[in-house]
């Protein structure tokens, strides 16, 4: 058998060239032919808040902690039988937590009672049971943290996608408009990137009781509106042309 030792480098020496063409190419086929345009394109709405969130906080201390739990139960489960009775009503149990109460000494720190919390959150799109809802919160005894407004999941998603249609269209009547300036016959889009924007109503907080036992007036409260904004931004590619250039008398 021939000595094949100079064979080997002979294969090397041939996929070379293979690859170096085929690295040629991919870089070939993503050229830029034309004029690269950079274009964006903002749709934005208004929409009626139509969902409401109420957080509330149920709180006791005192020094017998069974006492405690047994009453704040009792308080909890009055709001829970109650709303149980509204239709469209969500209530969740969102923490629950027993904690020592500290009283500081001459020398030291001393336990000087207990106190239990449990918060609740009570997410609805019934607007107009709010007003019953916090009184039936006040009349358990529990105090308000926060009250807001927000567009719901569903119709959040079904705006943005009305508004990720304006913003397209939008983007294009603006390639068109560049690209009949450019006396280009058409364009093509390079690479386009979305992105959505929601500002709901500021929301109220406090940590108080929310009303006075002795008031019967209903709270006045107003939903308000959300402001969505969906972003286009993107690159155009429009085929080159050449232009004269105007003569000043230079």
């Amino acid at each position: 058998m021939g000595d094949l030792s100079y064979i080997q480098p002979m294969k090397i020496f041939y996929f070379i060239p293979v690859l170096l063409c085929g690295f040629a190419y991919q870089g070939f086929s993503k050229e830029v032919t034309g004029t690269v345009v950079s274009l964006s394109a903002v749709a934005t709405t208004e929409v009626a808040n139509d969902e409401v969130v109420v957080r509330f906080r149920v709180e006791d201390r005192g020094k017998d902690l069974d006492a405690l739990r047994q009453r704040v139960n009792q308080m909890s489960n009055a709001i829970q039988q109650s709303l149980a009775k509204e239709k469209g009503v969500k209530l969740e149990t969102s923490s629950r937590s027993v904690n020592p109460v500290w009283k500081p000494n001459q020398y030291n720190r001393v336990q000087d009672g207990w106190v239990v919390v449990q918060t609740g959150v009570i997410t609805s799109k019934n607007l107009e049971g709010v007003p019953h809802w916090l009184h039936t919160i006040e009349k358990a005894g529990a105090n308000l943290q926060s009250l807001s407004f927000r567009v719901s999941d569903a119709l959040r998603r079904s705006t943005q996608e009305a508004l990720h249609l304006q913003a397209i269209k939008q983007f294009r009547l603006k390639a068109e408009t560049v690209s009949k300036a450019l006396d280009a016959k058409s364009f093509y889009i390079r690479h386009l990137n979305t992105g959505n924007s929601y500002s709901p109503q500021p929301m109220y907080r406090g940590e108080v009781p929310m009303m006075s036992k002795s008031m019967d007036t209903t709270p006045a409260l107003s939903s308000g509106d959300s402001r969505m904004t969906v972003s286009v931004h993107g690159d155009i590619e429009v085929e080159k042309q050449q232009f004269k250039v105007n003569s000043f008398g230079y």
